[in-house]
């Protein structure tokens, strides 16, 4: 038996000579390879149809009407005539199911007839017939394997690959890897006794790979991928191949989180295209490479691979403006890169440009691709990259421009872009909230949450998004001055955020706390710290669990806040935020402020002497730790004095800090207003204590360094400068110099007169 192909098996009109008729159909089929030669495929068509017409006629030569069916049949199939072309193989297929019964020899040919069959199925769009053929075909492979392997091992591999495909296409993804398994198995046997199948197991290895990967089968799939590119590398112009393979494999390890791997096997793919010479798979290779260090936490060398993919982009689109969507996609990651880098200047430049690429697409109508989606979302970018360089304008006009883009897309495809058009409400809400217009900033808000509340519940990501806006929806609403609207919002965010940490813990058990936190600051806003306190161990609890040190510090800091407005025992809290936070002169420094701030005088002395206590011990270690946080503790603890009445050691504190700033400022210019300040608040105390003499000197001195600064920088410090020359000629008056006093308010009226109203001293 011998299945090698066509040209062994006979011709209409070779099984038998002698007769008129068979003459003719032998030199029909002549003029057949003739005109398949010459390309006419009309007159091909015609002769096929005419040489069964009279193979029919010799009914007792079963073996010619056979062989004139797969003619006609390879005919209509050139031709996409595919209805007849199925009658026709159905036939042929009967015709060798007779003919296998008579002349084992032909059950190849029935096995082939049969093949066919299922791939004009495919066409039409019936898989499950295909199945069916399939089936049957690769059954009669393995038997004729069984008899004569060396023959028929490669054609029972090509019907397993025949199979796997037939699966995919009915979507029964686990019968396709059971086909590659029966596949990796026949390659694995034959190898052994001849390497020349090595090729054929890596690539049913690969396809194996593939297979697995979409069945969910990660840790299986890797494995597969990496013995097949491994087998590749022994077999000749395989590069393009291991490419491939390379660029699969640290997708699925980089999705997998094993960061290391899918690092080396993206860059292994980028080699090889790199020198393959194939411009834009590697650009392709690199944006991969990219995504793989930044999840492997190595963002400055995802830059460069991203940079250099937008470079051979950049190239291929100055030649050929069809790459334009390709650059715009690299261009928008470049940016979101550069944004991780705090490299925010070149975030916007790169953001620019894949907008302006995008705008231009956009407007040209065309068709491939979704431009108005990818211009939305790029404009979202660049509204947040200008918003991390404090212009709130550009990043509310960016968002202006998405909004109406993602409103046109909601209109076309609501189901699919309401989340989109969703977050950037959220996004202009805090655009808002920066531009001081608090009222539409909760507007913006409310609309991200009806616009989820609208939809139908679609799953956790549905209800993320409801969480998060409902989440900017109390912070809005509290920077507005609506404090029960704020409580209402933040309350719901949480109920969302603990279904969503039951279901997921990894992801949003930290949202749900810091969540928690947030709905204790509202209910402290409210003075209702009764309710803030459970919130606040529970979320310090999560913080614990998950060791967020930094984040249990701070949720600590206002259980301590909390508890001292309670009036309850702070020690066991204390102690804990002793033990957690990174640098626990600055928490109880701020601890002490807010305390100030809701007028729990005795409490913050308390923490303020302990964060000044702590830097002194800190110093005695490190003589060189930095003093500016030393001088904010003694200057609030010189504002509890002075509110407690304890003028003459508010002096002694606020002198200390003056004298720690001054020491400051020679080699850290940035402190002077710090130290302009604190001689002003130095000056007071001092008043207070009727010793307005000795402030004076303070006094002028506040004025000197203001007008310092003012001449370097007007419209930062002028205001600053009004403020101190009317505080010191208010003190020149108490002090009788009337003359020196009037010339110094003029000065101090003219100054603010310059400012705009909002900033005028008073």
């Amino acid at each position: 038996m011998n299945p090698a192909g066509n040209d062994v098996h006979p011709r209409p009109g070779e099984q038998a000579g002698g007769e008129p008729e068979q003459g003719q159909i032998t030199g029909l089929t002549r003029l057949l390879e003739l005109q398949r030669e010459a390309g006419d495929r009309e007159a091909a068509l015609a002769t096929a149809r005419q040489v069964l017409e009279r193979a029919r006629r010799l009914p007792a030569h079963r073996l010619t009407v056979a062989t004139a069916l797969r003619e006609l049949r390879e005919e209509l199939i050139t031709g996409e005539l595919w209805d007849e072309a199925r009658e026709v193989a159905v036939e042929t297929v009967q015709a060798y199911a007779v003919l296998s019964v008579e002349d084992p020899d032909q059950r190849f040919w029935h096995a082939l007839a049969l093949d066919e069959l299922a791939g004009i199925d495919l066409k039409l769009g019936e898989p499950a017939d295909a199945l069916k053929a399939v089936l049957t075909s690769t059954g009669m492979y393995r038997a004729l394997a069984g008899e004569d392997p060396a023959y028929y091992r490669p054609e029972l591999l090509r019907s397993l690959h025949n199979l796997r495909h037939v699966h995919r296409e009915l979507g029964r993804l686990g019968d396709a890897v059971g086909a590659m398994r029966q596949a990796v198995d026949l390659c694995r046997a034959t190898r052994d006794g001849d390497p020349g199948w090595t090729p054929k197991l890596a690539r049913a290895l690969d396809c194996l790979g593939r297979d697995l990967e979409e069945s969910g089968q990660s840790e299986a799939a890797v494995a597969a991928m990496k013995e097949s590119v491994a087998l590749y590398g022994d077999c000749p112009d395989s590069e393009e191949t291991r490419a491939d393979i390379h660029e699969r494999l640290g997708i699925a390890l980089n999705a997998m989180d094993r960061s290391a791997e899918a690092v080396e096997a993206a860059a292994a793919s980028a080699a090889l295209l790199r020198d393959i010479g194939d411009p834009a798979r590697l650009a392709t290779a690199l944006h991969n490479l990219g995504i793989c260090l930044q999840n492997a936490g190595r963002t400055v060398e995802a830059v460069e691979a991203v940079r250099e993919a937008a470079e051979i982009l950049q190239r291929l689109y100055d030649a050929d403006p069809g790459w334009a969507t390709g650059l715009a996609g690299a261009l928008g990651y470049l940016g979101l890169l550069r944004e991780a880098c705090e490299q925010f200047e070149r975030a916007v430049t790169s953001g620019e440009r894949a907008v302006s690429l995008l705008e231009r697409l956009h407007a040209s109508g065309d068709t491939e691709g979704d431009h108005g989606h990818e211009l939305a979302q790029a404009l979202h970018h660049l509204g947040r990259y200008h918003e991390r360089l404090e212009r709130p304008e550009r990043a509310f006009a960016c968002l202006e421009r998405a909004l109406a883009l993602y409103g046109e897309l909601v209109q076309r495809a609501p189901d699919r872009f309401r989340s989109g058009l969703a977050g950037a409400w959220v996004a202009q809400s805090v655009y808002l909230a920066l531009l001081e217009r608090p009222e539409e900033a909760v507007a913006a808000a409310q609309l991200a949450a009806d616009l989820y509340g609208a939809a139908a519940p679609a799953g956790t990501e549905h209800r993320a998004g409801m969480a998060e806006a409902l989440s900017h929806l109390g912070d809005r609403a509290a920077n507005a001055g609506h404090p029960e609207r704020a409580v209402r919002a933040t309350a719901r965010a949480v109920a969302l955020y603990e279904d969503l940490a039951a279901l997921d813990p990894d992801r949003y058990l930290g949202r749900l706390a810091d969540e928690l936190d947030s709905l204790a600051v509202r209910h402290c806003d409210q003075e209702d710290h009764e309710r803030a306190l459970p919130l606040l161990e529970r979320a310090a609890a999560i913080w614990e669990e998950l060791g967020r040190d930094g984040k249990l510090a701070v949720t600590l800091r206002r259980q301590l806040l909390v508890l001292s407005c309670l009036y309850r025992d702070t020690e066991a809290v204390t102690d804990r935020l002793l033990e957690t936070a990174d640098d626990p002169v600055d928490a109880f420094t701020t601890l002490g402020e807010q305390l100030i701030g809701v007028q729990h005088r005795e409490a913050a002395l308390e923490h303020l002497t302990r964060a000044a206590t702590l830097w002194e011990i800190v110093a005695m270690g490190q003589p060189d730790a930095p003093p500016a946080p030393y001088a904010r503790a003694l200057s609030l603890m010189a504002t509890c004095l002075d509110d407690l009445l304890r003028l003459d050691e508010a002096v002694a504190a606020q002198q200390k800090a003056v004298e720690i700033l001054t020491a400051v400022v020679g080699e850290e210019p940035e402190h002077l207003p710090l130290l302009s300040w604190a001689l002003g608040e130095l000056a007071d105390y001092l008043r207070q204590a009727g010793r307005s003499g000795e402030a004076l000197g303070h006094r002028r001195r506040a004025v000197e360094i203001d007008s310092g600064l003012a001449a370097r920088d007007p419209a930062l410090h002028r205001r600053s400068l009004a403020g101190s020359l009317t505080d010191l000629g208010h003190l020149l008056a108490d002090l009788g110099d009337q003359a020196e006093a009037d010339g110094v308010l003029a000065r101090a009226r003219l100054l603010s007169a310059t400012l705009p109203e909002a900033e005028q001293a008073p």
